[in-house]
């Protein structure tokens, strides 16, 4: 008897989870994006509902014992969880997200898959034949690329920059190869000119309609190497507005796992790429069950998945704010339970820091301290030292005197949760040896 690669248990879950957290275009979004045909004239005697129905619809026409068919599945489940966890991360709703998606981790983990930085892959040999079919190679969603061409419609920028268009469209397709809708013209390129620059008788956002080009369809890399294009600095000069382009792309794009991100520099100028977008790490701290405790690890998990969110948006001067926001949380309520209260350090980090130290025992003051660690102290001190002037000067809390680059944010980022992760567990291990004061502190209330 064959087995299906993906149970009816695992796609049950997915359903259920469609069906609670989508609308009926969305559902369509997604296994369109797989490519999945849909069965329209069936009608399933086991389920109610458009939303169920559809999604039977969907699973009707492909043969689940086959690895080609269970490959294009797997990749709507990729889709679908892709966009669950960004979800999570941007619209947060009453429903617990992160439950959903770790519950459907788990039922495609029963059917030998791993859902790992927005990637599902095999981790079974019975699955290998699947993941080795032939992937898809639609996973940013007409719904997305959609929304990008409103952008560029209604936006003060045109999309081809300061390039004539069959120029700039010869840098991302072969136009000798694509035939010409006027008989007169041998083929695309010819086309173009004939009806952009001799008779001006298209209009100007004709690019995203066109047949030929197709990019509500095309594959993504040619997609997302057109995007890449209109930041390029050949094509555009303006640093603001290819930062404006950047952050709406981005924006678009987040759901759908992925992002632009800068590549080779020319002229001190970045050209962009495209590159898929992971989980962010998380900060994982001591639990307890002290009320509104700061170092729980959703708290933090929610900060620092806003850092990266913030990051992938192009929204650098938020991810340095978000990410001395999570430090200082962490060193509050450190100073809370080492000391019995929050001091008044009107927001000094470096005061606020040092008062935690000295509790926690790592400052310089100790003498039975290895030279070695010591070192590594003072660079956890000089990370927080230079933390807030460079989020003073860069990120959005403040008048900035300049504007940061992806490394320059990602770096602060990621000095901020090191310093966290370090802070926190320094603590948890001095607790649980018994070398800090027992605080009274008050407890949760029971429910």
């Amino acid at each position: 008897m064959t087995t299906d690669f993906v149970s009816k248990s695992t796609r049950n879950s997915f359903r259920d989870y469609l069906v609670g957290n989508s609308k009926l275009h969305e559902i369509s979004v997604c296994f369109e994006a797989g490519p999945v045909s849909c069965d329209l004239t069936y009608q399933p005697t086991d389920v109610s509902g458009q939303r169920r129905t559809l999604i039977e619809q969907y699973y009707r026409t492909l043969n689940h014992a086959d690895p080609s068919d269970a490959r294009k599945l797997v990749a709507v489940f990729e889709m679908v969880l892709r966009r669950a966890e960004w979800k999570r991360l941007n619209a947060p709703s009453s429903l617990d997200d992160s439950k959903f998606v770790e519950s459907l981790k788990e039922s495609l983990g029963r059917d030998g898959f791993t859902y790992t930085d927005g990637v599902i892959s095999s981790s079974s040999r019975r699955t290998r034949d699947v993941m080795t079919a032939p992937a898809t190679a639609h996973t940013i969603t007409v719904v997305t690329r959609n929304a990008i061409f409103d952008e560029l419609r209604l936006g003060p920028v045109f999309w081809a920059g300061k390039l004539p268009e069959p120029e700039f469209l010869q840098r991302v397709f072969d136009l000798s190869t694509l035939g010409s809708s006027d008989s007169r013209f041998p083929d695309m390129k010819s086309d173009i000119w004939q009806h952009r620059e001799n008779n001006l008788d298209w209009p100007e956002d004709w690019v995203f309609d066109d047949d030929r080009l197709d990019l509500a369809r095309v594959e993504d890399g040619v997609f997302l190497k057109f995007l890449c294009e209109i930041l390029h600095p050949v094509v555009r000069k303006n640093e603001e507005e290819v930062a404006a382009l950047l952050k709406i792309f981005n924006a678009h794009l987040a759901p759908d796992g992925w992002q632009l991100v800068p590549g080779s520099l020319i002229s001190t100028r970045p050209a962009y790429v495209a590159r898929r977008m992971g989980p962010s790490a998380r900060v994982v701290l001591p639990e307890n069950s002290i009320v509104g405790d700061v170092l729980t690890d959703e708290y933090v998990r929610e900060l620092s998945d806003k850092c990266d969110a913030r990051l992938a948006l192009g929204d650098f001067e938020g991810a340095i704010t978000v990410g001395r926001t999570l430090l200082e949380a962490v060193l509050s309520e450190l100073e809370l339970r080492l000391v019995g209260r929050k001091g008044d350090h009107k927001g000094d980090l470096q005061r606020l820091y040092k008062s935690v130290a000295k509790q926690l025992r790592i400052d310089e003051e100790r003498a039975d301290l290895d030279d070695n660690f010591k070192q590594v102290v003072r660079g956890l001190v000089q990370i927080v030292n230079g933390l807030t002037p460079i989020r003073n000067k860069m990120s959005d809390g403040h008048s900035r005197e300049r504007k940061p680059a992806l490394h320059h944010a990602r770096m602060i980022v990621n000095a901020a949760k090191t310093a966290a992760t370090f802070l926190a567990e320094s603590y948890s291990f001095q607790r649980e040896n018994a070398l800090l004061p027992d605080l009274p502190l008050k407890k949760k209330e029971p429910a």
